[in-house]
């Protein structure tokens, strides 16, 4: 079963107690007399003191790491077909940095969202993959390709009129494409398998041809 935390609290220990302890050194160095023990001791002390006081008060910095799921089913090709398409939600997620259209942005959240979800029940069910292999194979890593041409588009200092074209009809259709992900969610628990592929296939040939299809 996978752990689908996509991050983990990394802990950074603070420099300041050591810093703060270095100080002590310096400033005691000069108030007491280090070529006597008793100097030595006492500033040694205070040093170890204001260390472990700093540490206590001042706490590790956290950060926040990105870390991929693992996926344990039993069953080695569905590992992979789960890791590869952990993998191009990834992507979705990337080029959502990338696409300012407000528009694309909220239909791919609806697309990871979902696609999170179908990967976390099928790492769950995996008796459920057989009616996802459409979903898995097709419908998410046409997506994946569908949003990085807008994105490339969208980079281009000078659009023609067949991709500005392109680029109207996948920001018409992206709201298509994350139903086409909610509806294959809902199949997993209606156990009604949804064939939407006919919606994204018009949209992938127009990216492979470089023109609308009529």
């Amino acid at each position: 079963m996978a752990e689908f935390k996509r991050t983990v609290e990394k802990h950074i220990k603070s420099a300041w107690p050591f810093l703060i302890a270095a100080l002590c050194i310096v400033v005691f160095g000069l108030i007491f007399p280090l070529y006597r023990i008793w100097g030595i001791l006492l500033t040694a002390g205070i040093s170890v003191a204001a260390f472990f006081i700093s540490k206590k008060l001042i706490h590790d910095r956290v950060e926040l790491v990105e870390v991929a799921p693992e996926y344990k089913t039993g069953i080695a090709e569905l590992d992979e077909a789960l890791t590869a398409a952990d993998g191009h939600i990834v992507q979705l997620r990337k080029l959502n940095d990338r696409i300012p259209n407000e528009k694309i942005t909220a239909s791919i959240d609806r697309m990871v969202k979902a696609g999170d979800s179908i990967l976390q029940e099928l790492s769950k069910n995996p008796v459920k993959a057989r009616s996802m292999r459409r979903f898995l194979t097709y419908y998410l890593p046409t997506a994946v390709k569908l949003m990085e041409s807008y994105a490339m588009q969208q980079d281009a200092a000078v659009a023609g009129e067949n991709l500005s074209e392109i680029r109207t009809r996948i920001e018409n259709n992206s709201e298509t494409i994350a139903k086409s992900f909610e509806t294959s969610l809902d199949s997993l628990y209606a156990g009604e398998a949804i064939d939407i592929s006919a919606d994204i296939t018009v949209l992938n040939s127009m990216v492979n041809n470089g023109k609308p299809e009529n």
